[in-house]
């Protein structure tokens, strides 16, 4: 039997992600978003695209307390995208990812760490082929999606309080609900310095490239190690002389490393707000 096949460039779950990490990223560097632009011509209310990608996150976000209630609630949702005008849907997709590609690096786009990508894949194998095409390849795709679906004692699903109340409103779509994201974001870290900042969204744009973030963080590391050298010749007060020539020694060598995680970067920035600090105190 013929295997088939998960395409990026048609998943429309994925590509939202996609385009979601992009904004977060041009919202830590620029006040311009181009990204915004796109979802909301793309994903406005209406679209075809708006309307499968409601019934992707309602398999995303439904939990079942029994595998009978998850297993009809999954032939109901697939019942419902077979009514989407598929002639209108693929010109819009065809479309979206034309100007994704016109506007950014789709290859680069697609890098982009997607937590849930495992499920996304499924779900579009749900709803582009038929359960004949393929038995037993779908079936693991239905099991994979069954287990997303259902509530265990062991699985403890995390919401955001407000996303969940704009997803009940008729008119709210997935959209509105990242704008607050986004807003809550830039209140949470409008206090970042520019170095920070870039540091962030380094890591947010690279997460998946290893290289490209190591080569990064190899040119910051030595840089804040020098500085808090610098520094800590011009500190009178012995203790706190060495505490501060004992954090540069604590900083890492980037070639120890084998993937850059969140706590590194985290680590980073605890070292940058350090040395704003000593930057204000020895001006």
């Amino acid at each position: 039997m013929k295997k088939l096949k998960h395409s990026k460039y048609k998943n429309t779950g994925l590509l939202f992600e996609m385009l979601v990490r992009k904004l977060t990223s041009e919202t830590l560097t620029s006040d311009k978003s181009n990204t915004i632009d796109i979802i909301k011509k793309y994903f406005g209310k209406n679209t075809e695209l708006a309307k499968e990608l409601h019934l992707y996150n309602a398999l995303i976000k439904e939990q079942h307390k029994s595998e009978a209630r998850a297993l009809e609630y999954i032939r109901s949702v697939r019942q419902s995208y077979g009514k989407l005008n598929k002639s209108l849907l693929n010109r819009q997709k065809y479309n979206l990812v034309k100007e994704i590609s016109e506007k950014f690096s789709f290859d680069s786009l697609s890098k982009a760490h997607i937590n849930n990508y495992k499920v996304l894949a499924s779900i579009y194998m749900l709803f582009e082929y038929e359960d004949n095409a393929n038995i037993k390849q779908l079936t693991e795709c239905k099991n994979v999606v069954l287990d997303h679906c259902l509530l265990t004692e062991r699985r403890v699903v995390e919401k955001d309080t407000i996303t969940e109340t704009l997803s009940k409103q008729e008119k709210d779509t997935r959209l509105l609900a990242y704008k607050i994201m986004i807003d809550k974001f830039n209140e949470k870290y409008s206090t970042l310095s520019e170095a920070q900042k870039h540091l962030l969204n380094k890591y947010i744009t690279n997460v998946n490239d290893t290289e490209a973030l190591r080569e990064y963080v190899q040119h910051v590391i030595p840089k804040l190690k020098t500085t808090l050298s610098e520094h800590s010749k011009k500190i009178t007060d012995k203790v706190t002389q060495i505490k501060v020539q004992k954090l540069s020694e604590m900083l890492c060598n980037v070639e120890n490393i084998k993937k850059i995680k969140e706590s590194h970067v985290l680590n980073l920035m605890r070292y940058m707000d350090l040395v704003d600090e000593l930057n204000e105190v020895h001006a």
